[in-house]
């Protein structure tokens, strides 16, 4: 009984309740005088949840990963466009030099500005050589990087590490990468994304406002002048931290414009110098073509799209088409902000799809929708399926929530896998690429380039390599023929007779693909596609038709829009008329032939024809032999 009246007596009364009751919140404002203090001392939550050297082990097995699914293009060597101009002639490249890094930062090469990517290739030559090896190997590398930071960037939106390891593996295995990878001009994009993925994670550390907050925005301003540097297609990414500041972090909206005005003049002045550089290619803006590309691209961004090498690009539309598409391109921007609350996240990456496509439409040549353009989108893209799959997951069922969702991950890593093998193998090499290219589309640059890989190959026998032996045997795979050819060229023989009888087969076959090009041209401005069937007639011996095809080569070079292709190619075709009319004998005509090509070479400021100055010297000698008339 006296125990029962000590209970009693220590149990605490409505009165003392109450003054004990206030305690709890003293505890907070205690908790939250730790954490300013954490912040005023540099101590705050790191934007990667985890420990860092998991986050670092899964960083580089995506590396790893990447570059060994694209290790099958190492033995793609160069392709016949753009890896010639940027790589193969660049003088600029060969070489770690003052006078290299200053003149490729001070000024724009081949119709464009993008410093940074040439640079990537001068530290490629300087490690590797002239060889294409070291420069396929390079892209893979960096196309690694970029899936490391893509589960960086995801883990930091989301909070969640197998969402993150989802969406960068999901990341490594999208089919709309391989342009991108395994074409070594195409490097641009990975640079860009490479620079532009850390610059987000800089800004991210800098928003949580401790003391190194001033260090991480410089950081992140220099991260994307760099990556703007690499390629102007990411010039609009600092929206995306406007995005990021206004939706999730609901910061007030003044705020968030001032500390992305250096961005925006970072971008301005690259967009500047890359514009001033590029051509004008004639294109008007389009609504229904802006709308009909923008519906593509985001068939493609699902990974279930036909991946392509040039696919026929929208056709302009009339007015009822071109309000329409207006319409639409206005809802597709307002209806994500009108989600804002709810999926505040989702929001921020689907603007960061929107407008990471603007730069590419803006400054679009002929093709609106390319694969390569899809590789900084598809960043938002995957992270945004990766995310969604295990958000409905765990809605439908969330005690099998990780599971579900993994299993279906699975799944589709499986289907896009397959079929970025699938595409991955097309690039044995450019005649493969070609050549499944136009089973795919019908665009006329697609047959004109496996025309021209064709002539290449058949105008450079007499002097076999290994790239001919296996270009032959692709070829002639299933041909009894190849046998004996091979074995002329193991003896060491060349123009016998196999051979003779397979230059023809590549002659013809370049023909036909010239002519597939010239039926699907259309309206198309294509100086190339004339060049390249007169050097094929002048092979053959057929200099009245193949004169022929060069003064059309003139008429079409005058229509042709980008100017670095209009003056070369009428330097060349000015030059091969000349060798026409020297070959019939005709030295005079040659001669004015020659000299309104070098004249042309020279105003121009080129050097394609480094010895046409010393065949003008010969033929005015030959002409001055002659007796007058």
């Amino acid at each position: 009984m006296a125990s029962i009246k000590k209970t009693k007596k220590n149990k605490p009364s409505k009165q003392q309740q109450k003054v004990v009751a206030p305690a709890k919140p003293e505890q907070k404002k205690t908790g939250s005088k730790i954490s300013e203090h954490k912040k005023r001392n540099g101590i705050s939550k790191p934007i990667l949840p985890g420990s860092w050297k998991t986050n670092t082990g899964i960083f580089f097995l995506l590396v790893i990963a990447t570059v060994v699914l694209y290790s099958g293009d190492l033995r793609l060597g160069f392709f016949s466009v753009d890896d010639p101009d940027y790589v193969v002639n660049n003088p600029w490249i060969r070489g770690v030099s003052s006078e290299n890094i200053s003149h490729i930062l001070g000024n724009p090469y081949f119709a464009n500005y993008s410093p940074v990517h040439l640079l990537s290739y001068m530290a490629d030559y300087a490690f590797g050589g002239a060889g294409a090896y070291a420069f396929h190997f390079s892209s893979n590398l960096w196309a690694g990087l970029v899936a490391g930071f893509v589960y960086m960037v995801a883990l930091a939106l989301t909070n969640h590490r197998i969402t993150a390891v989802a969406a960068a593996i999901l990341f490594v295995v999208h089919p709309s990468h391989v342009e991108a990878i395994a074409w070594i001009s195409s490097r641009k994009d990975l640079v860009a994304a490479a620079f532009a993925l850390p610059s987000f994670l800089a800004y991210l550390a800098y928003r949580r406002g401790d003391k190194t907050a001033k260090r991480w925005y410089i950081i992140s301003l220099l991260l994307f002048l760099l990556a703007v540097a690499g390629k102007l297609s990411v010039a609009t990414f600092p929206v995306v931290f406007f995005a990021y500041d206004l939706f999730v972090e609901k910061r007030a909206l003044s705020r968030s414009i001032i500390d992305k005005i250096p961005f925006l003049l970072a971008a301005v002045i690259i967009a500047v110098a890359a514009a001033s550089a590029q051509p004008s290619m004639g294109n008007q803006p389009d609504p229904y073509v802006l709308a009909a590309a923008l519906a593509q691209n985001f068939w493609l961004l699902t990974g279930f799209g036909s991946y392509v090498l040039y696919r026929v690009p929208p056709e302009t539309s009339e007015i009822v088409l071109k309000i329409g598409g207006a319409f639409v391109l206005l809802a597709v921007f307002i209806v994500p902000w009108l989600i804002r609350r709810r999926f505040p996240m989702f929001v921020v990456l689907i603007y960061w799809i929107l407008f990471a496509f603007i730069p590419t439409q803006v400054l679009s040549f002929t093709h609106p929708v390319t694969d390569r353009y899809l590789f900084f989108p598809s960043v938002a893209a995957v992270i945004i399926i990766a995310r969604g799959i295990f958000m409905i997951t765990k809605k439908i069922n969330p005690s099998y929530n990780l599971a579900a969702g993994s299993v279906l991950i699975l799944i589709l890593t499986f289907l896009w896998g397959r079929k970025t093998l699938n595409y991955i193998a097309e690039w044995r090499d450019p005649k493969s690429v070609w050549f499944a290219a136009s089973k795919k589309s019908s665009d006329p640059v697609v047959p004109q380039n496996l025309g021209t890989y064709y002539l290449d190959v058949a105008r450079r026998f007499g002097k076999v390599s290994e790239e001919d032996k296996r270009f032959a045997s692709s070829v002639w795979a299933d041909d009894k023929r190849l046998p004996q050819l091979l074995s002329e060229w193991a003896s060491g023989q060349h123009g016998g007779p196999m051979e003779k009888i397979f230059l023809e087969y590549t002659r013809n076959k370049a023909w036909d693909a010239f002519e597939q090009s010239l039926r699907n041209k259309g309206n198309r401005v294509m100086p190339g596609l004339y060049y390249n069937r007169g050097l094929l007639l002048l092979d053959l011996g057929n200099l009245k038709e193949a004169k022929k095809e060069f003064l059309d080569g003139v008429n079409e070079a005058s229509r042709e829009s980008f100017t670095a292709v209009r003056q070369q190619l009428t330097v060349y075709c000015h030059t091969d008329l000349g060798i026409i009319a020297w070959r019939t004998g005709n030295f005079r005509e040659a001669l004015d032939w020659f000299r309104q090509a070098e004249e042309e070479q020279i105003r121009f400021g080129g050097n394609w024809i480094p010895d046409l100055t010393s065949n003008r010297k010969k033929l005015e000698q030959i002409v001055a032999s002659q007796p007058s008339k």
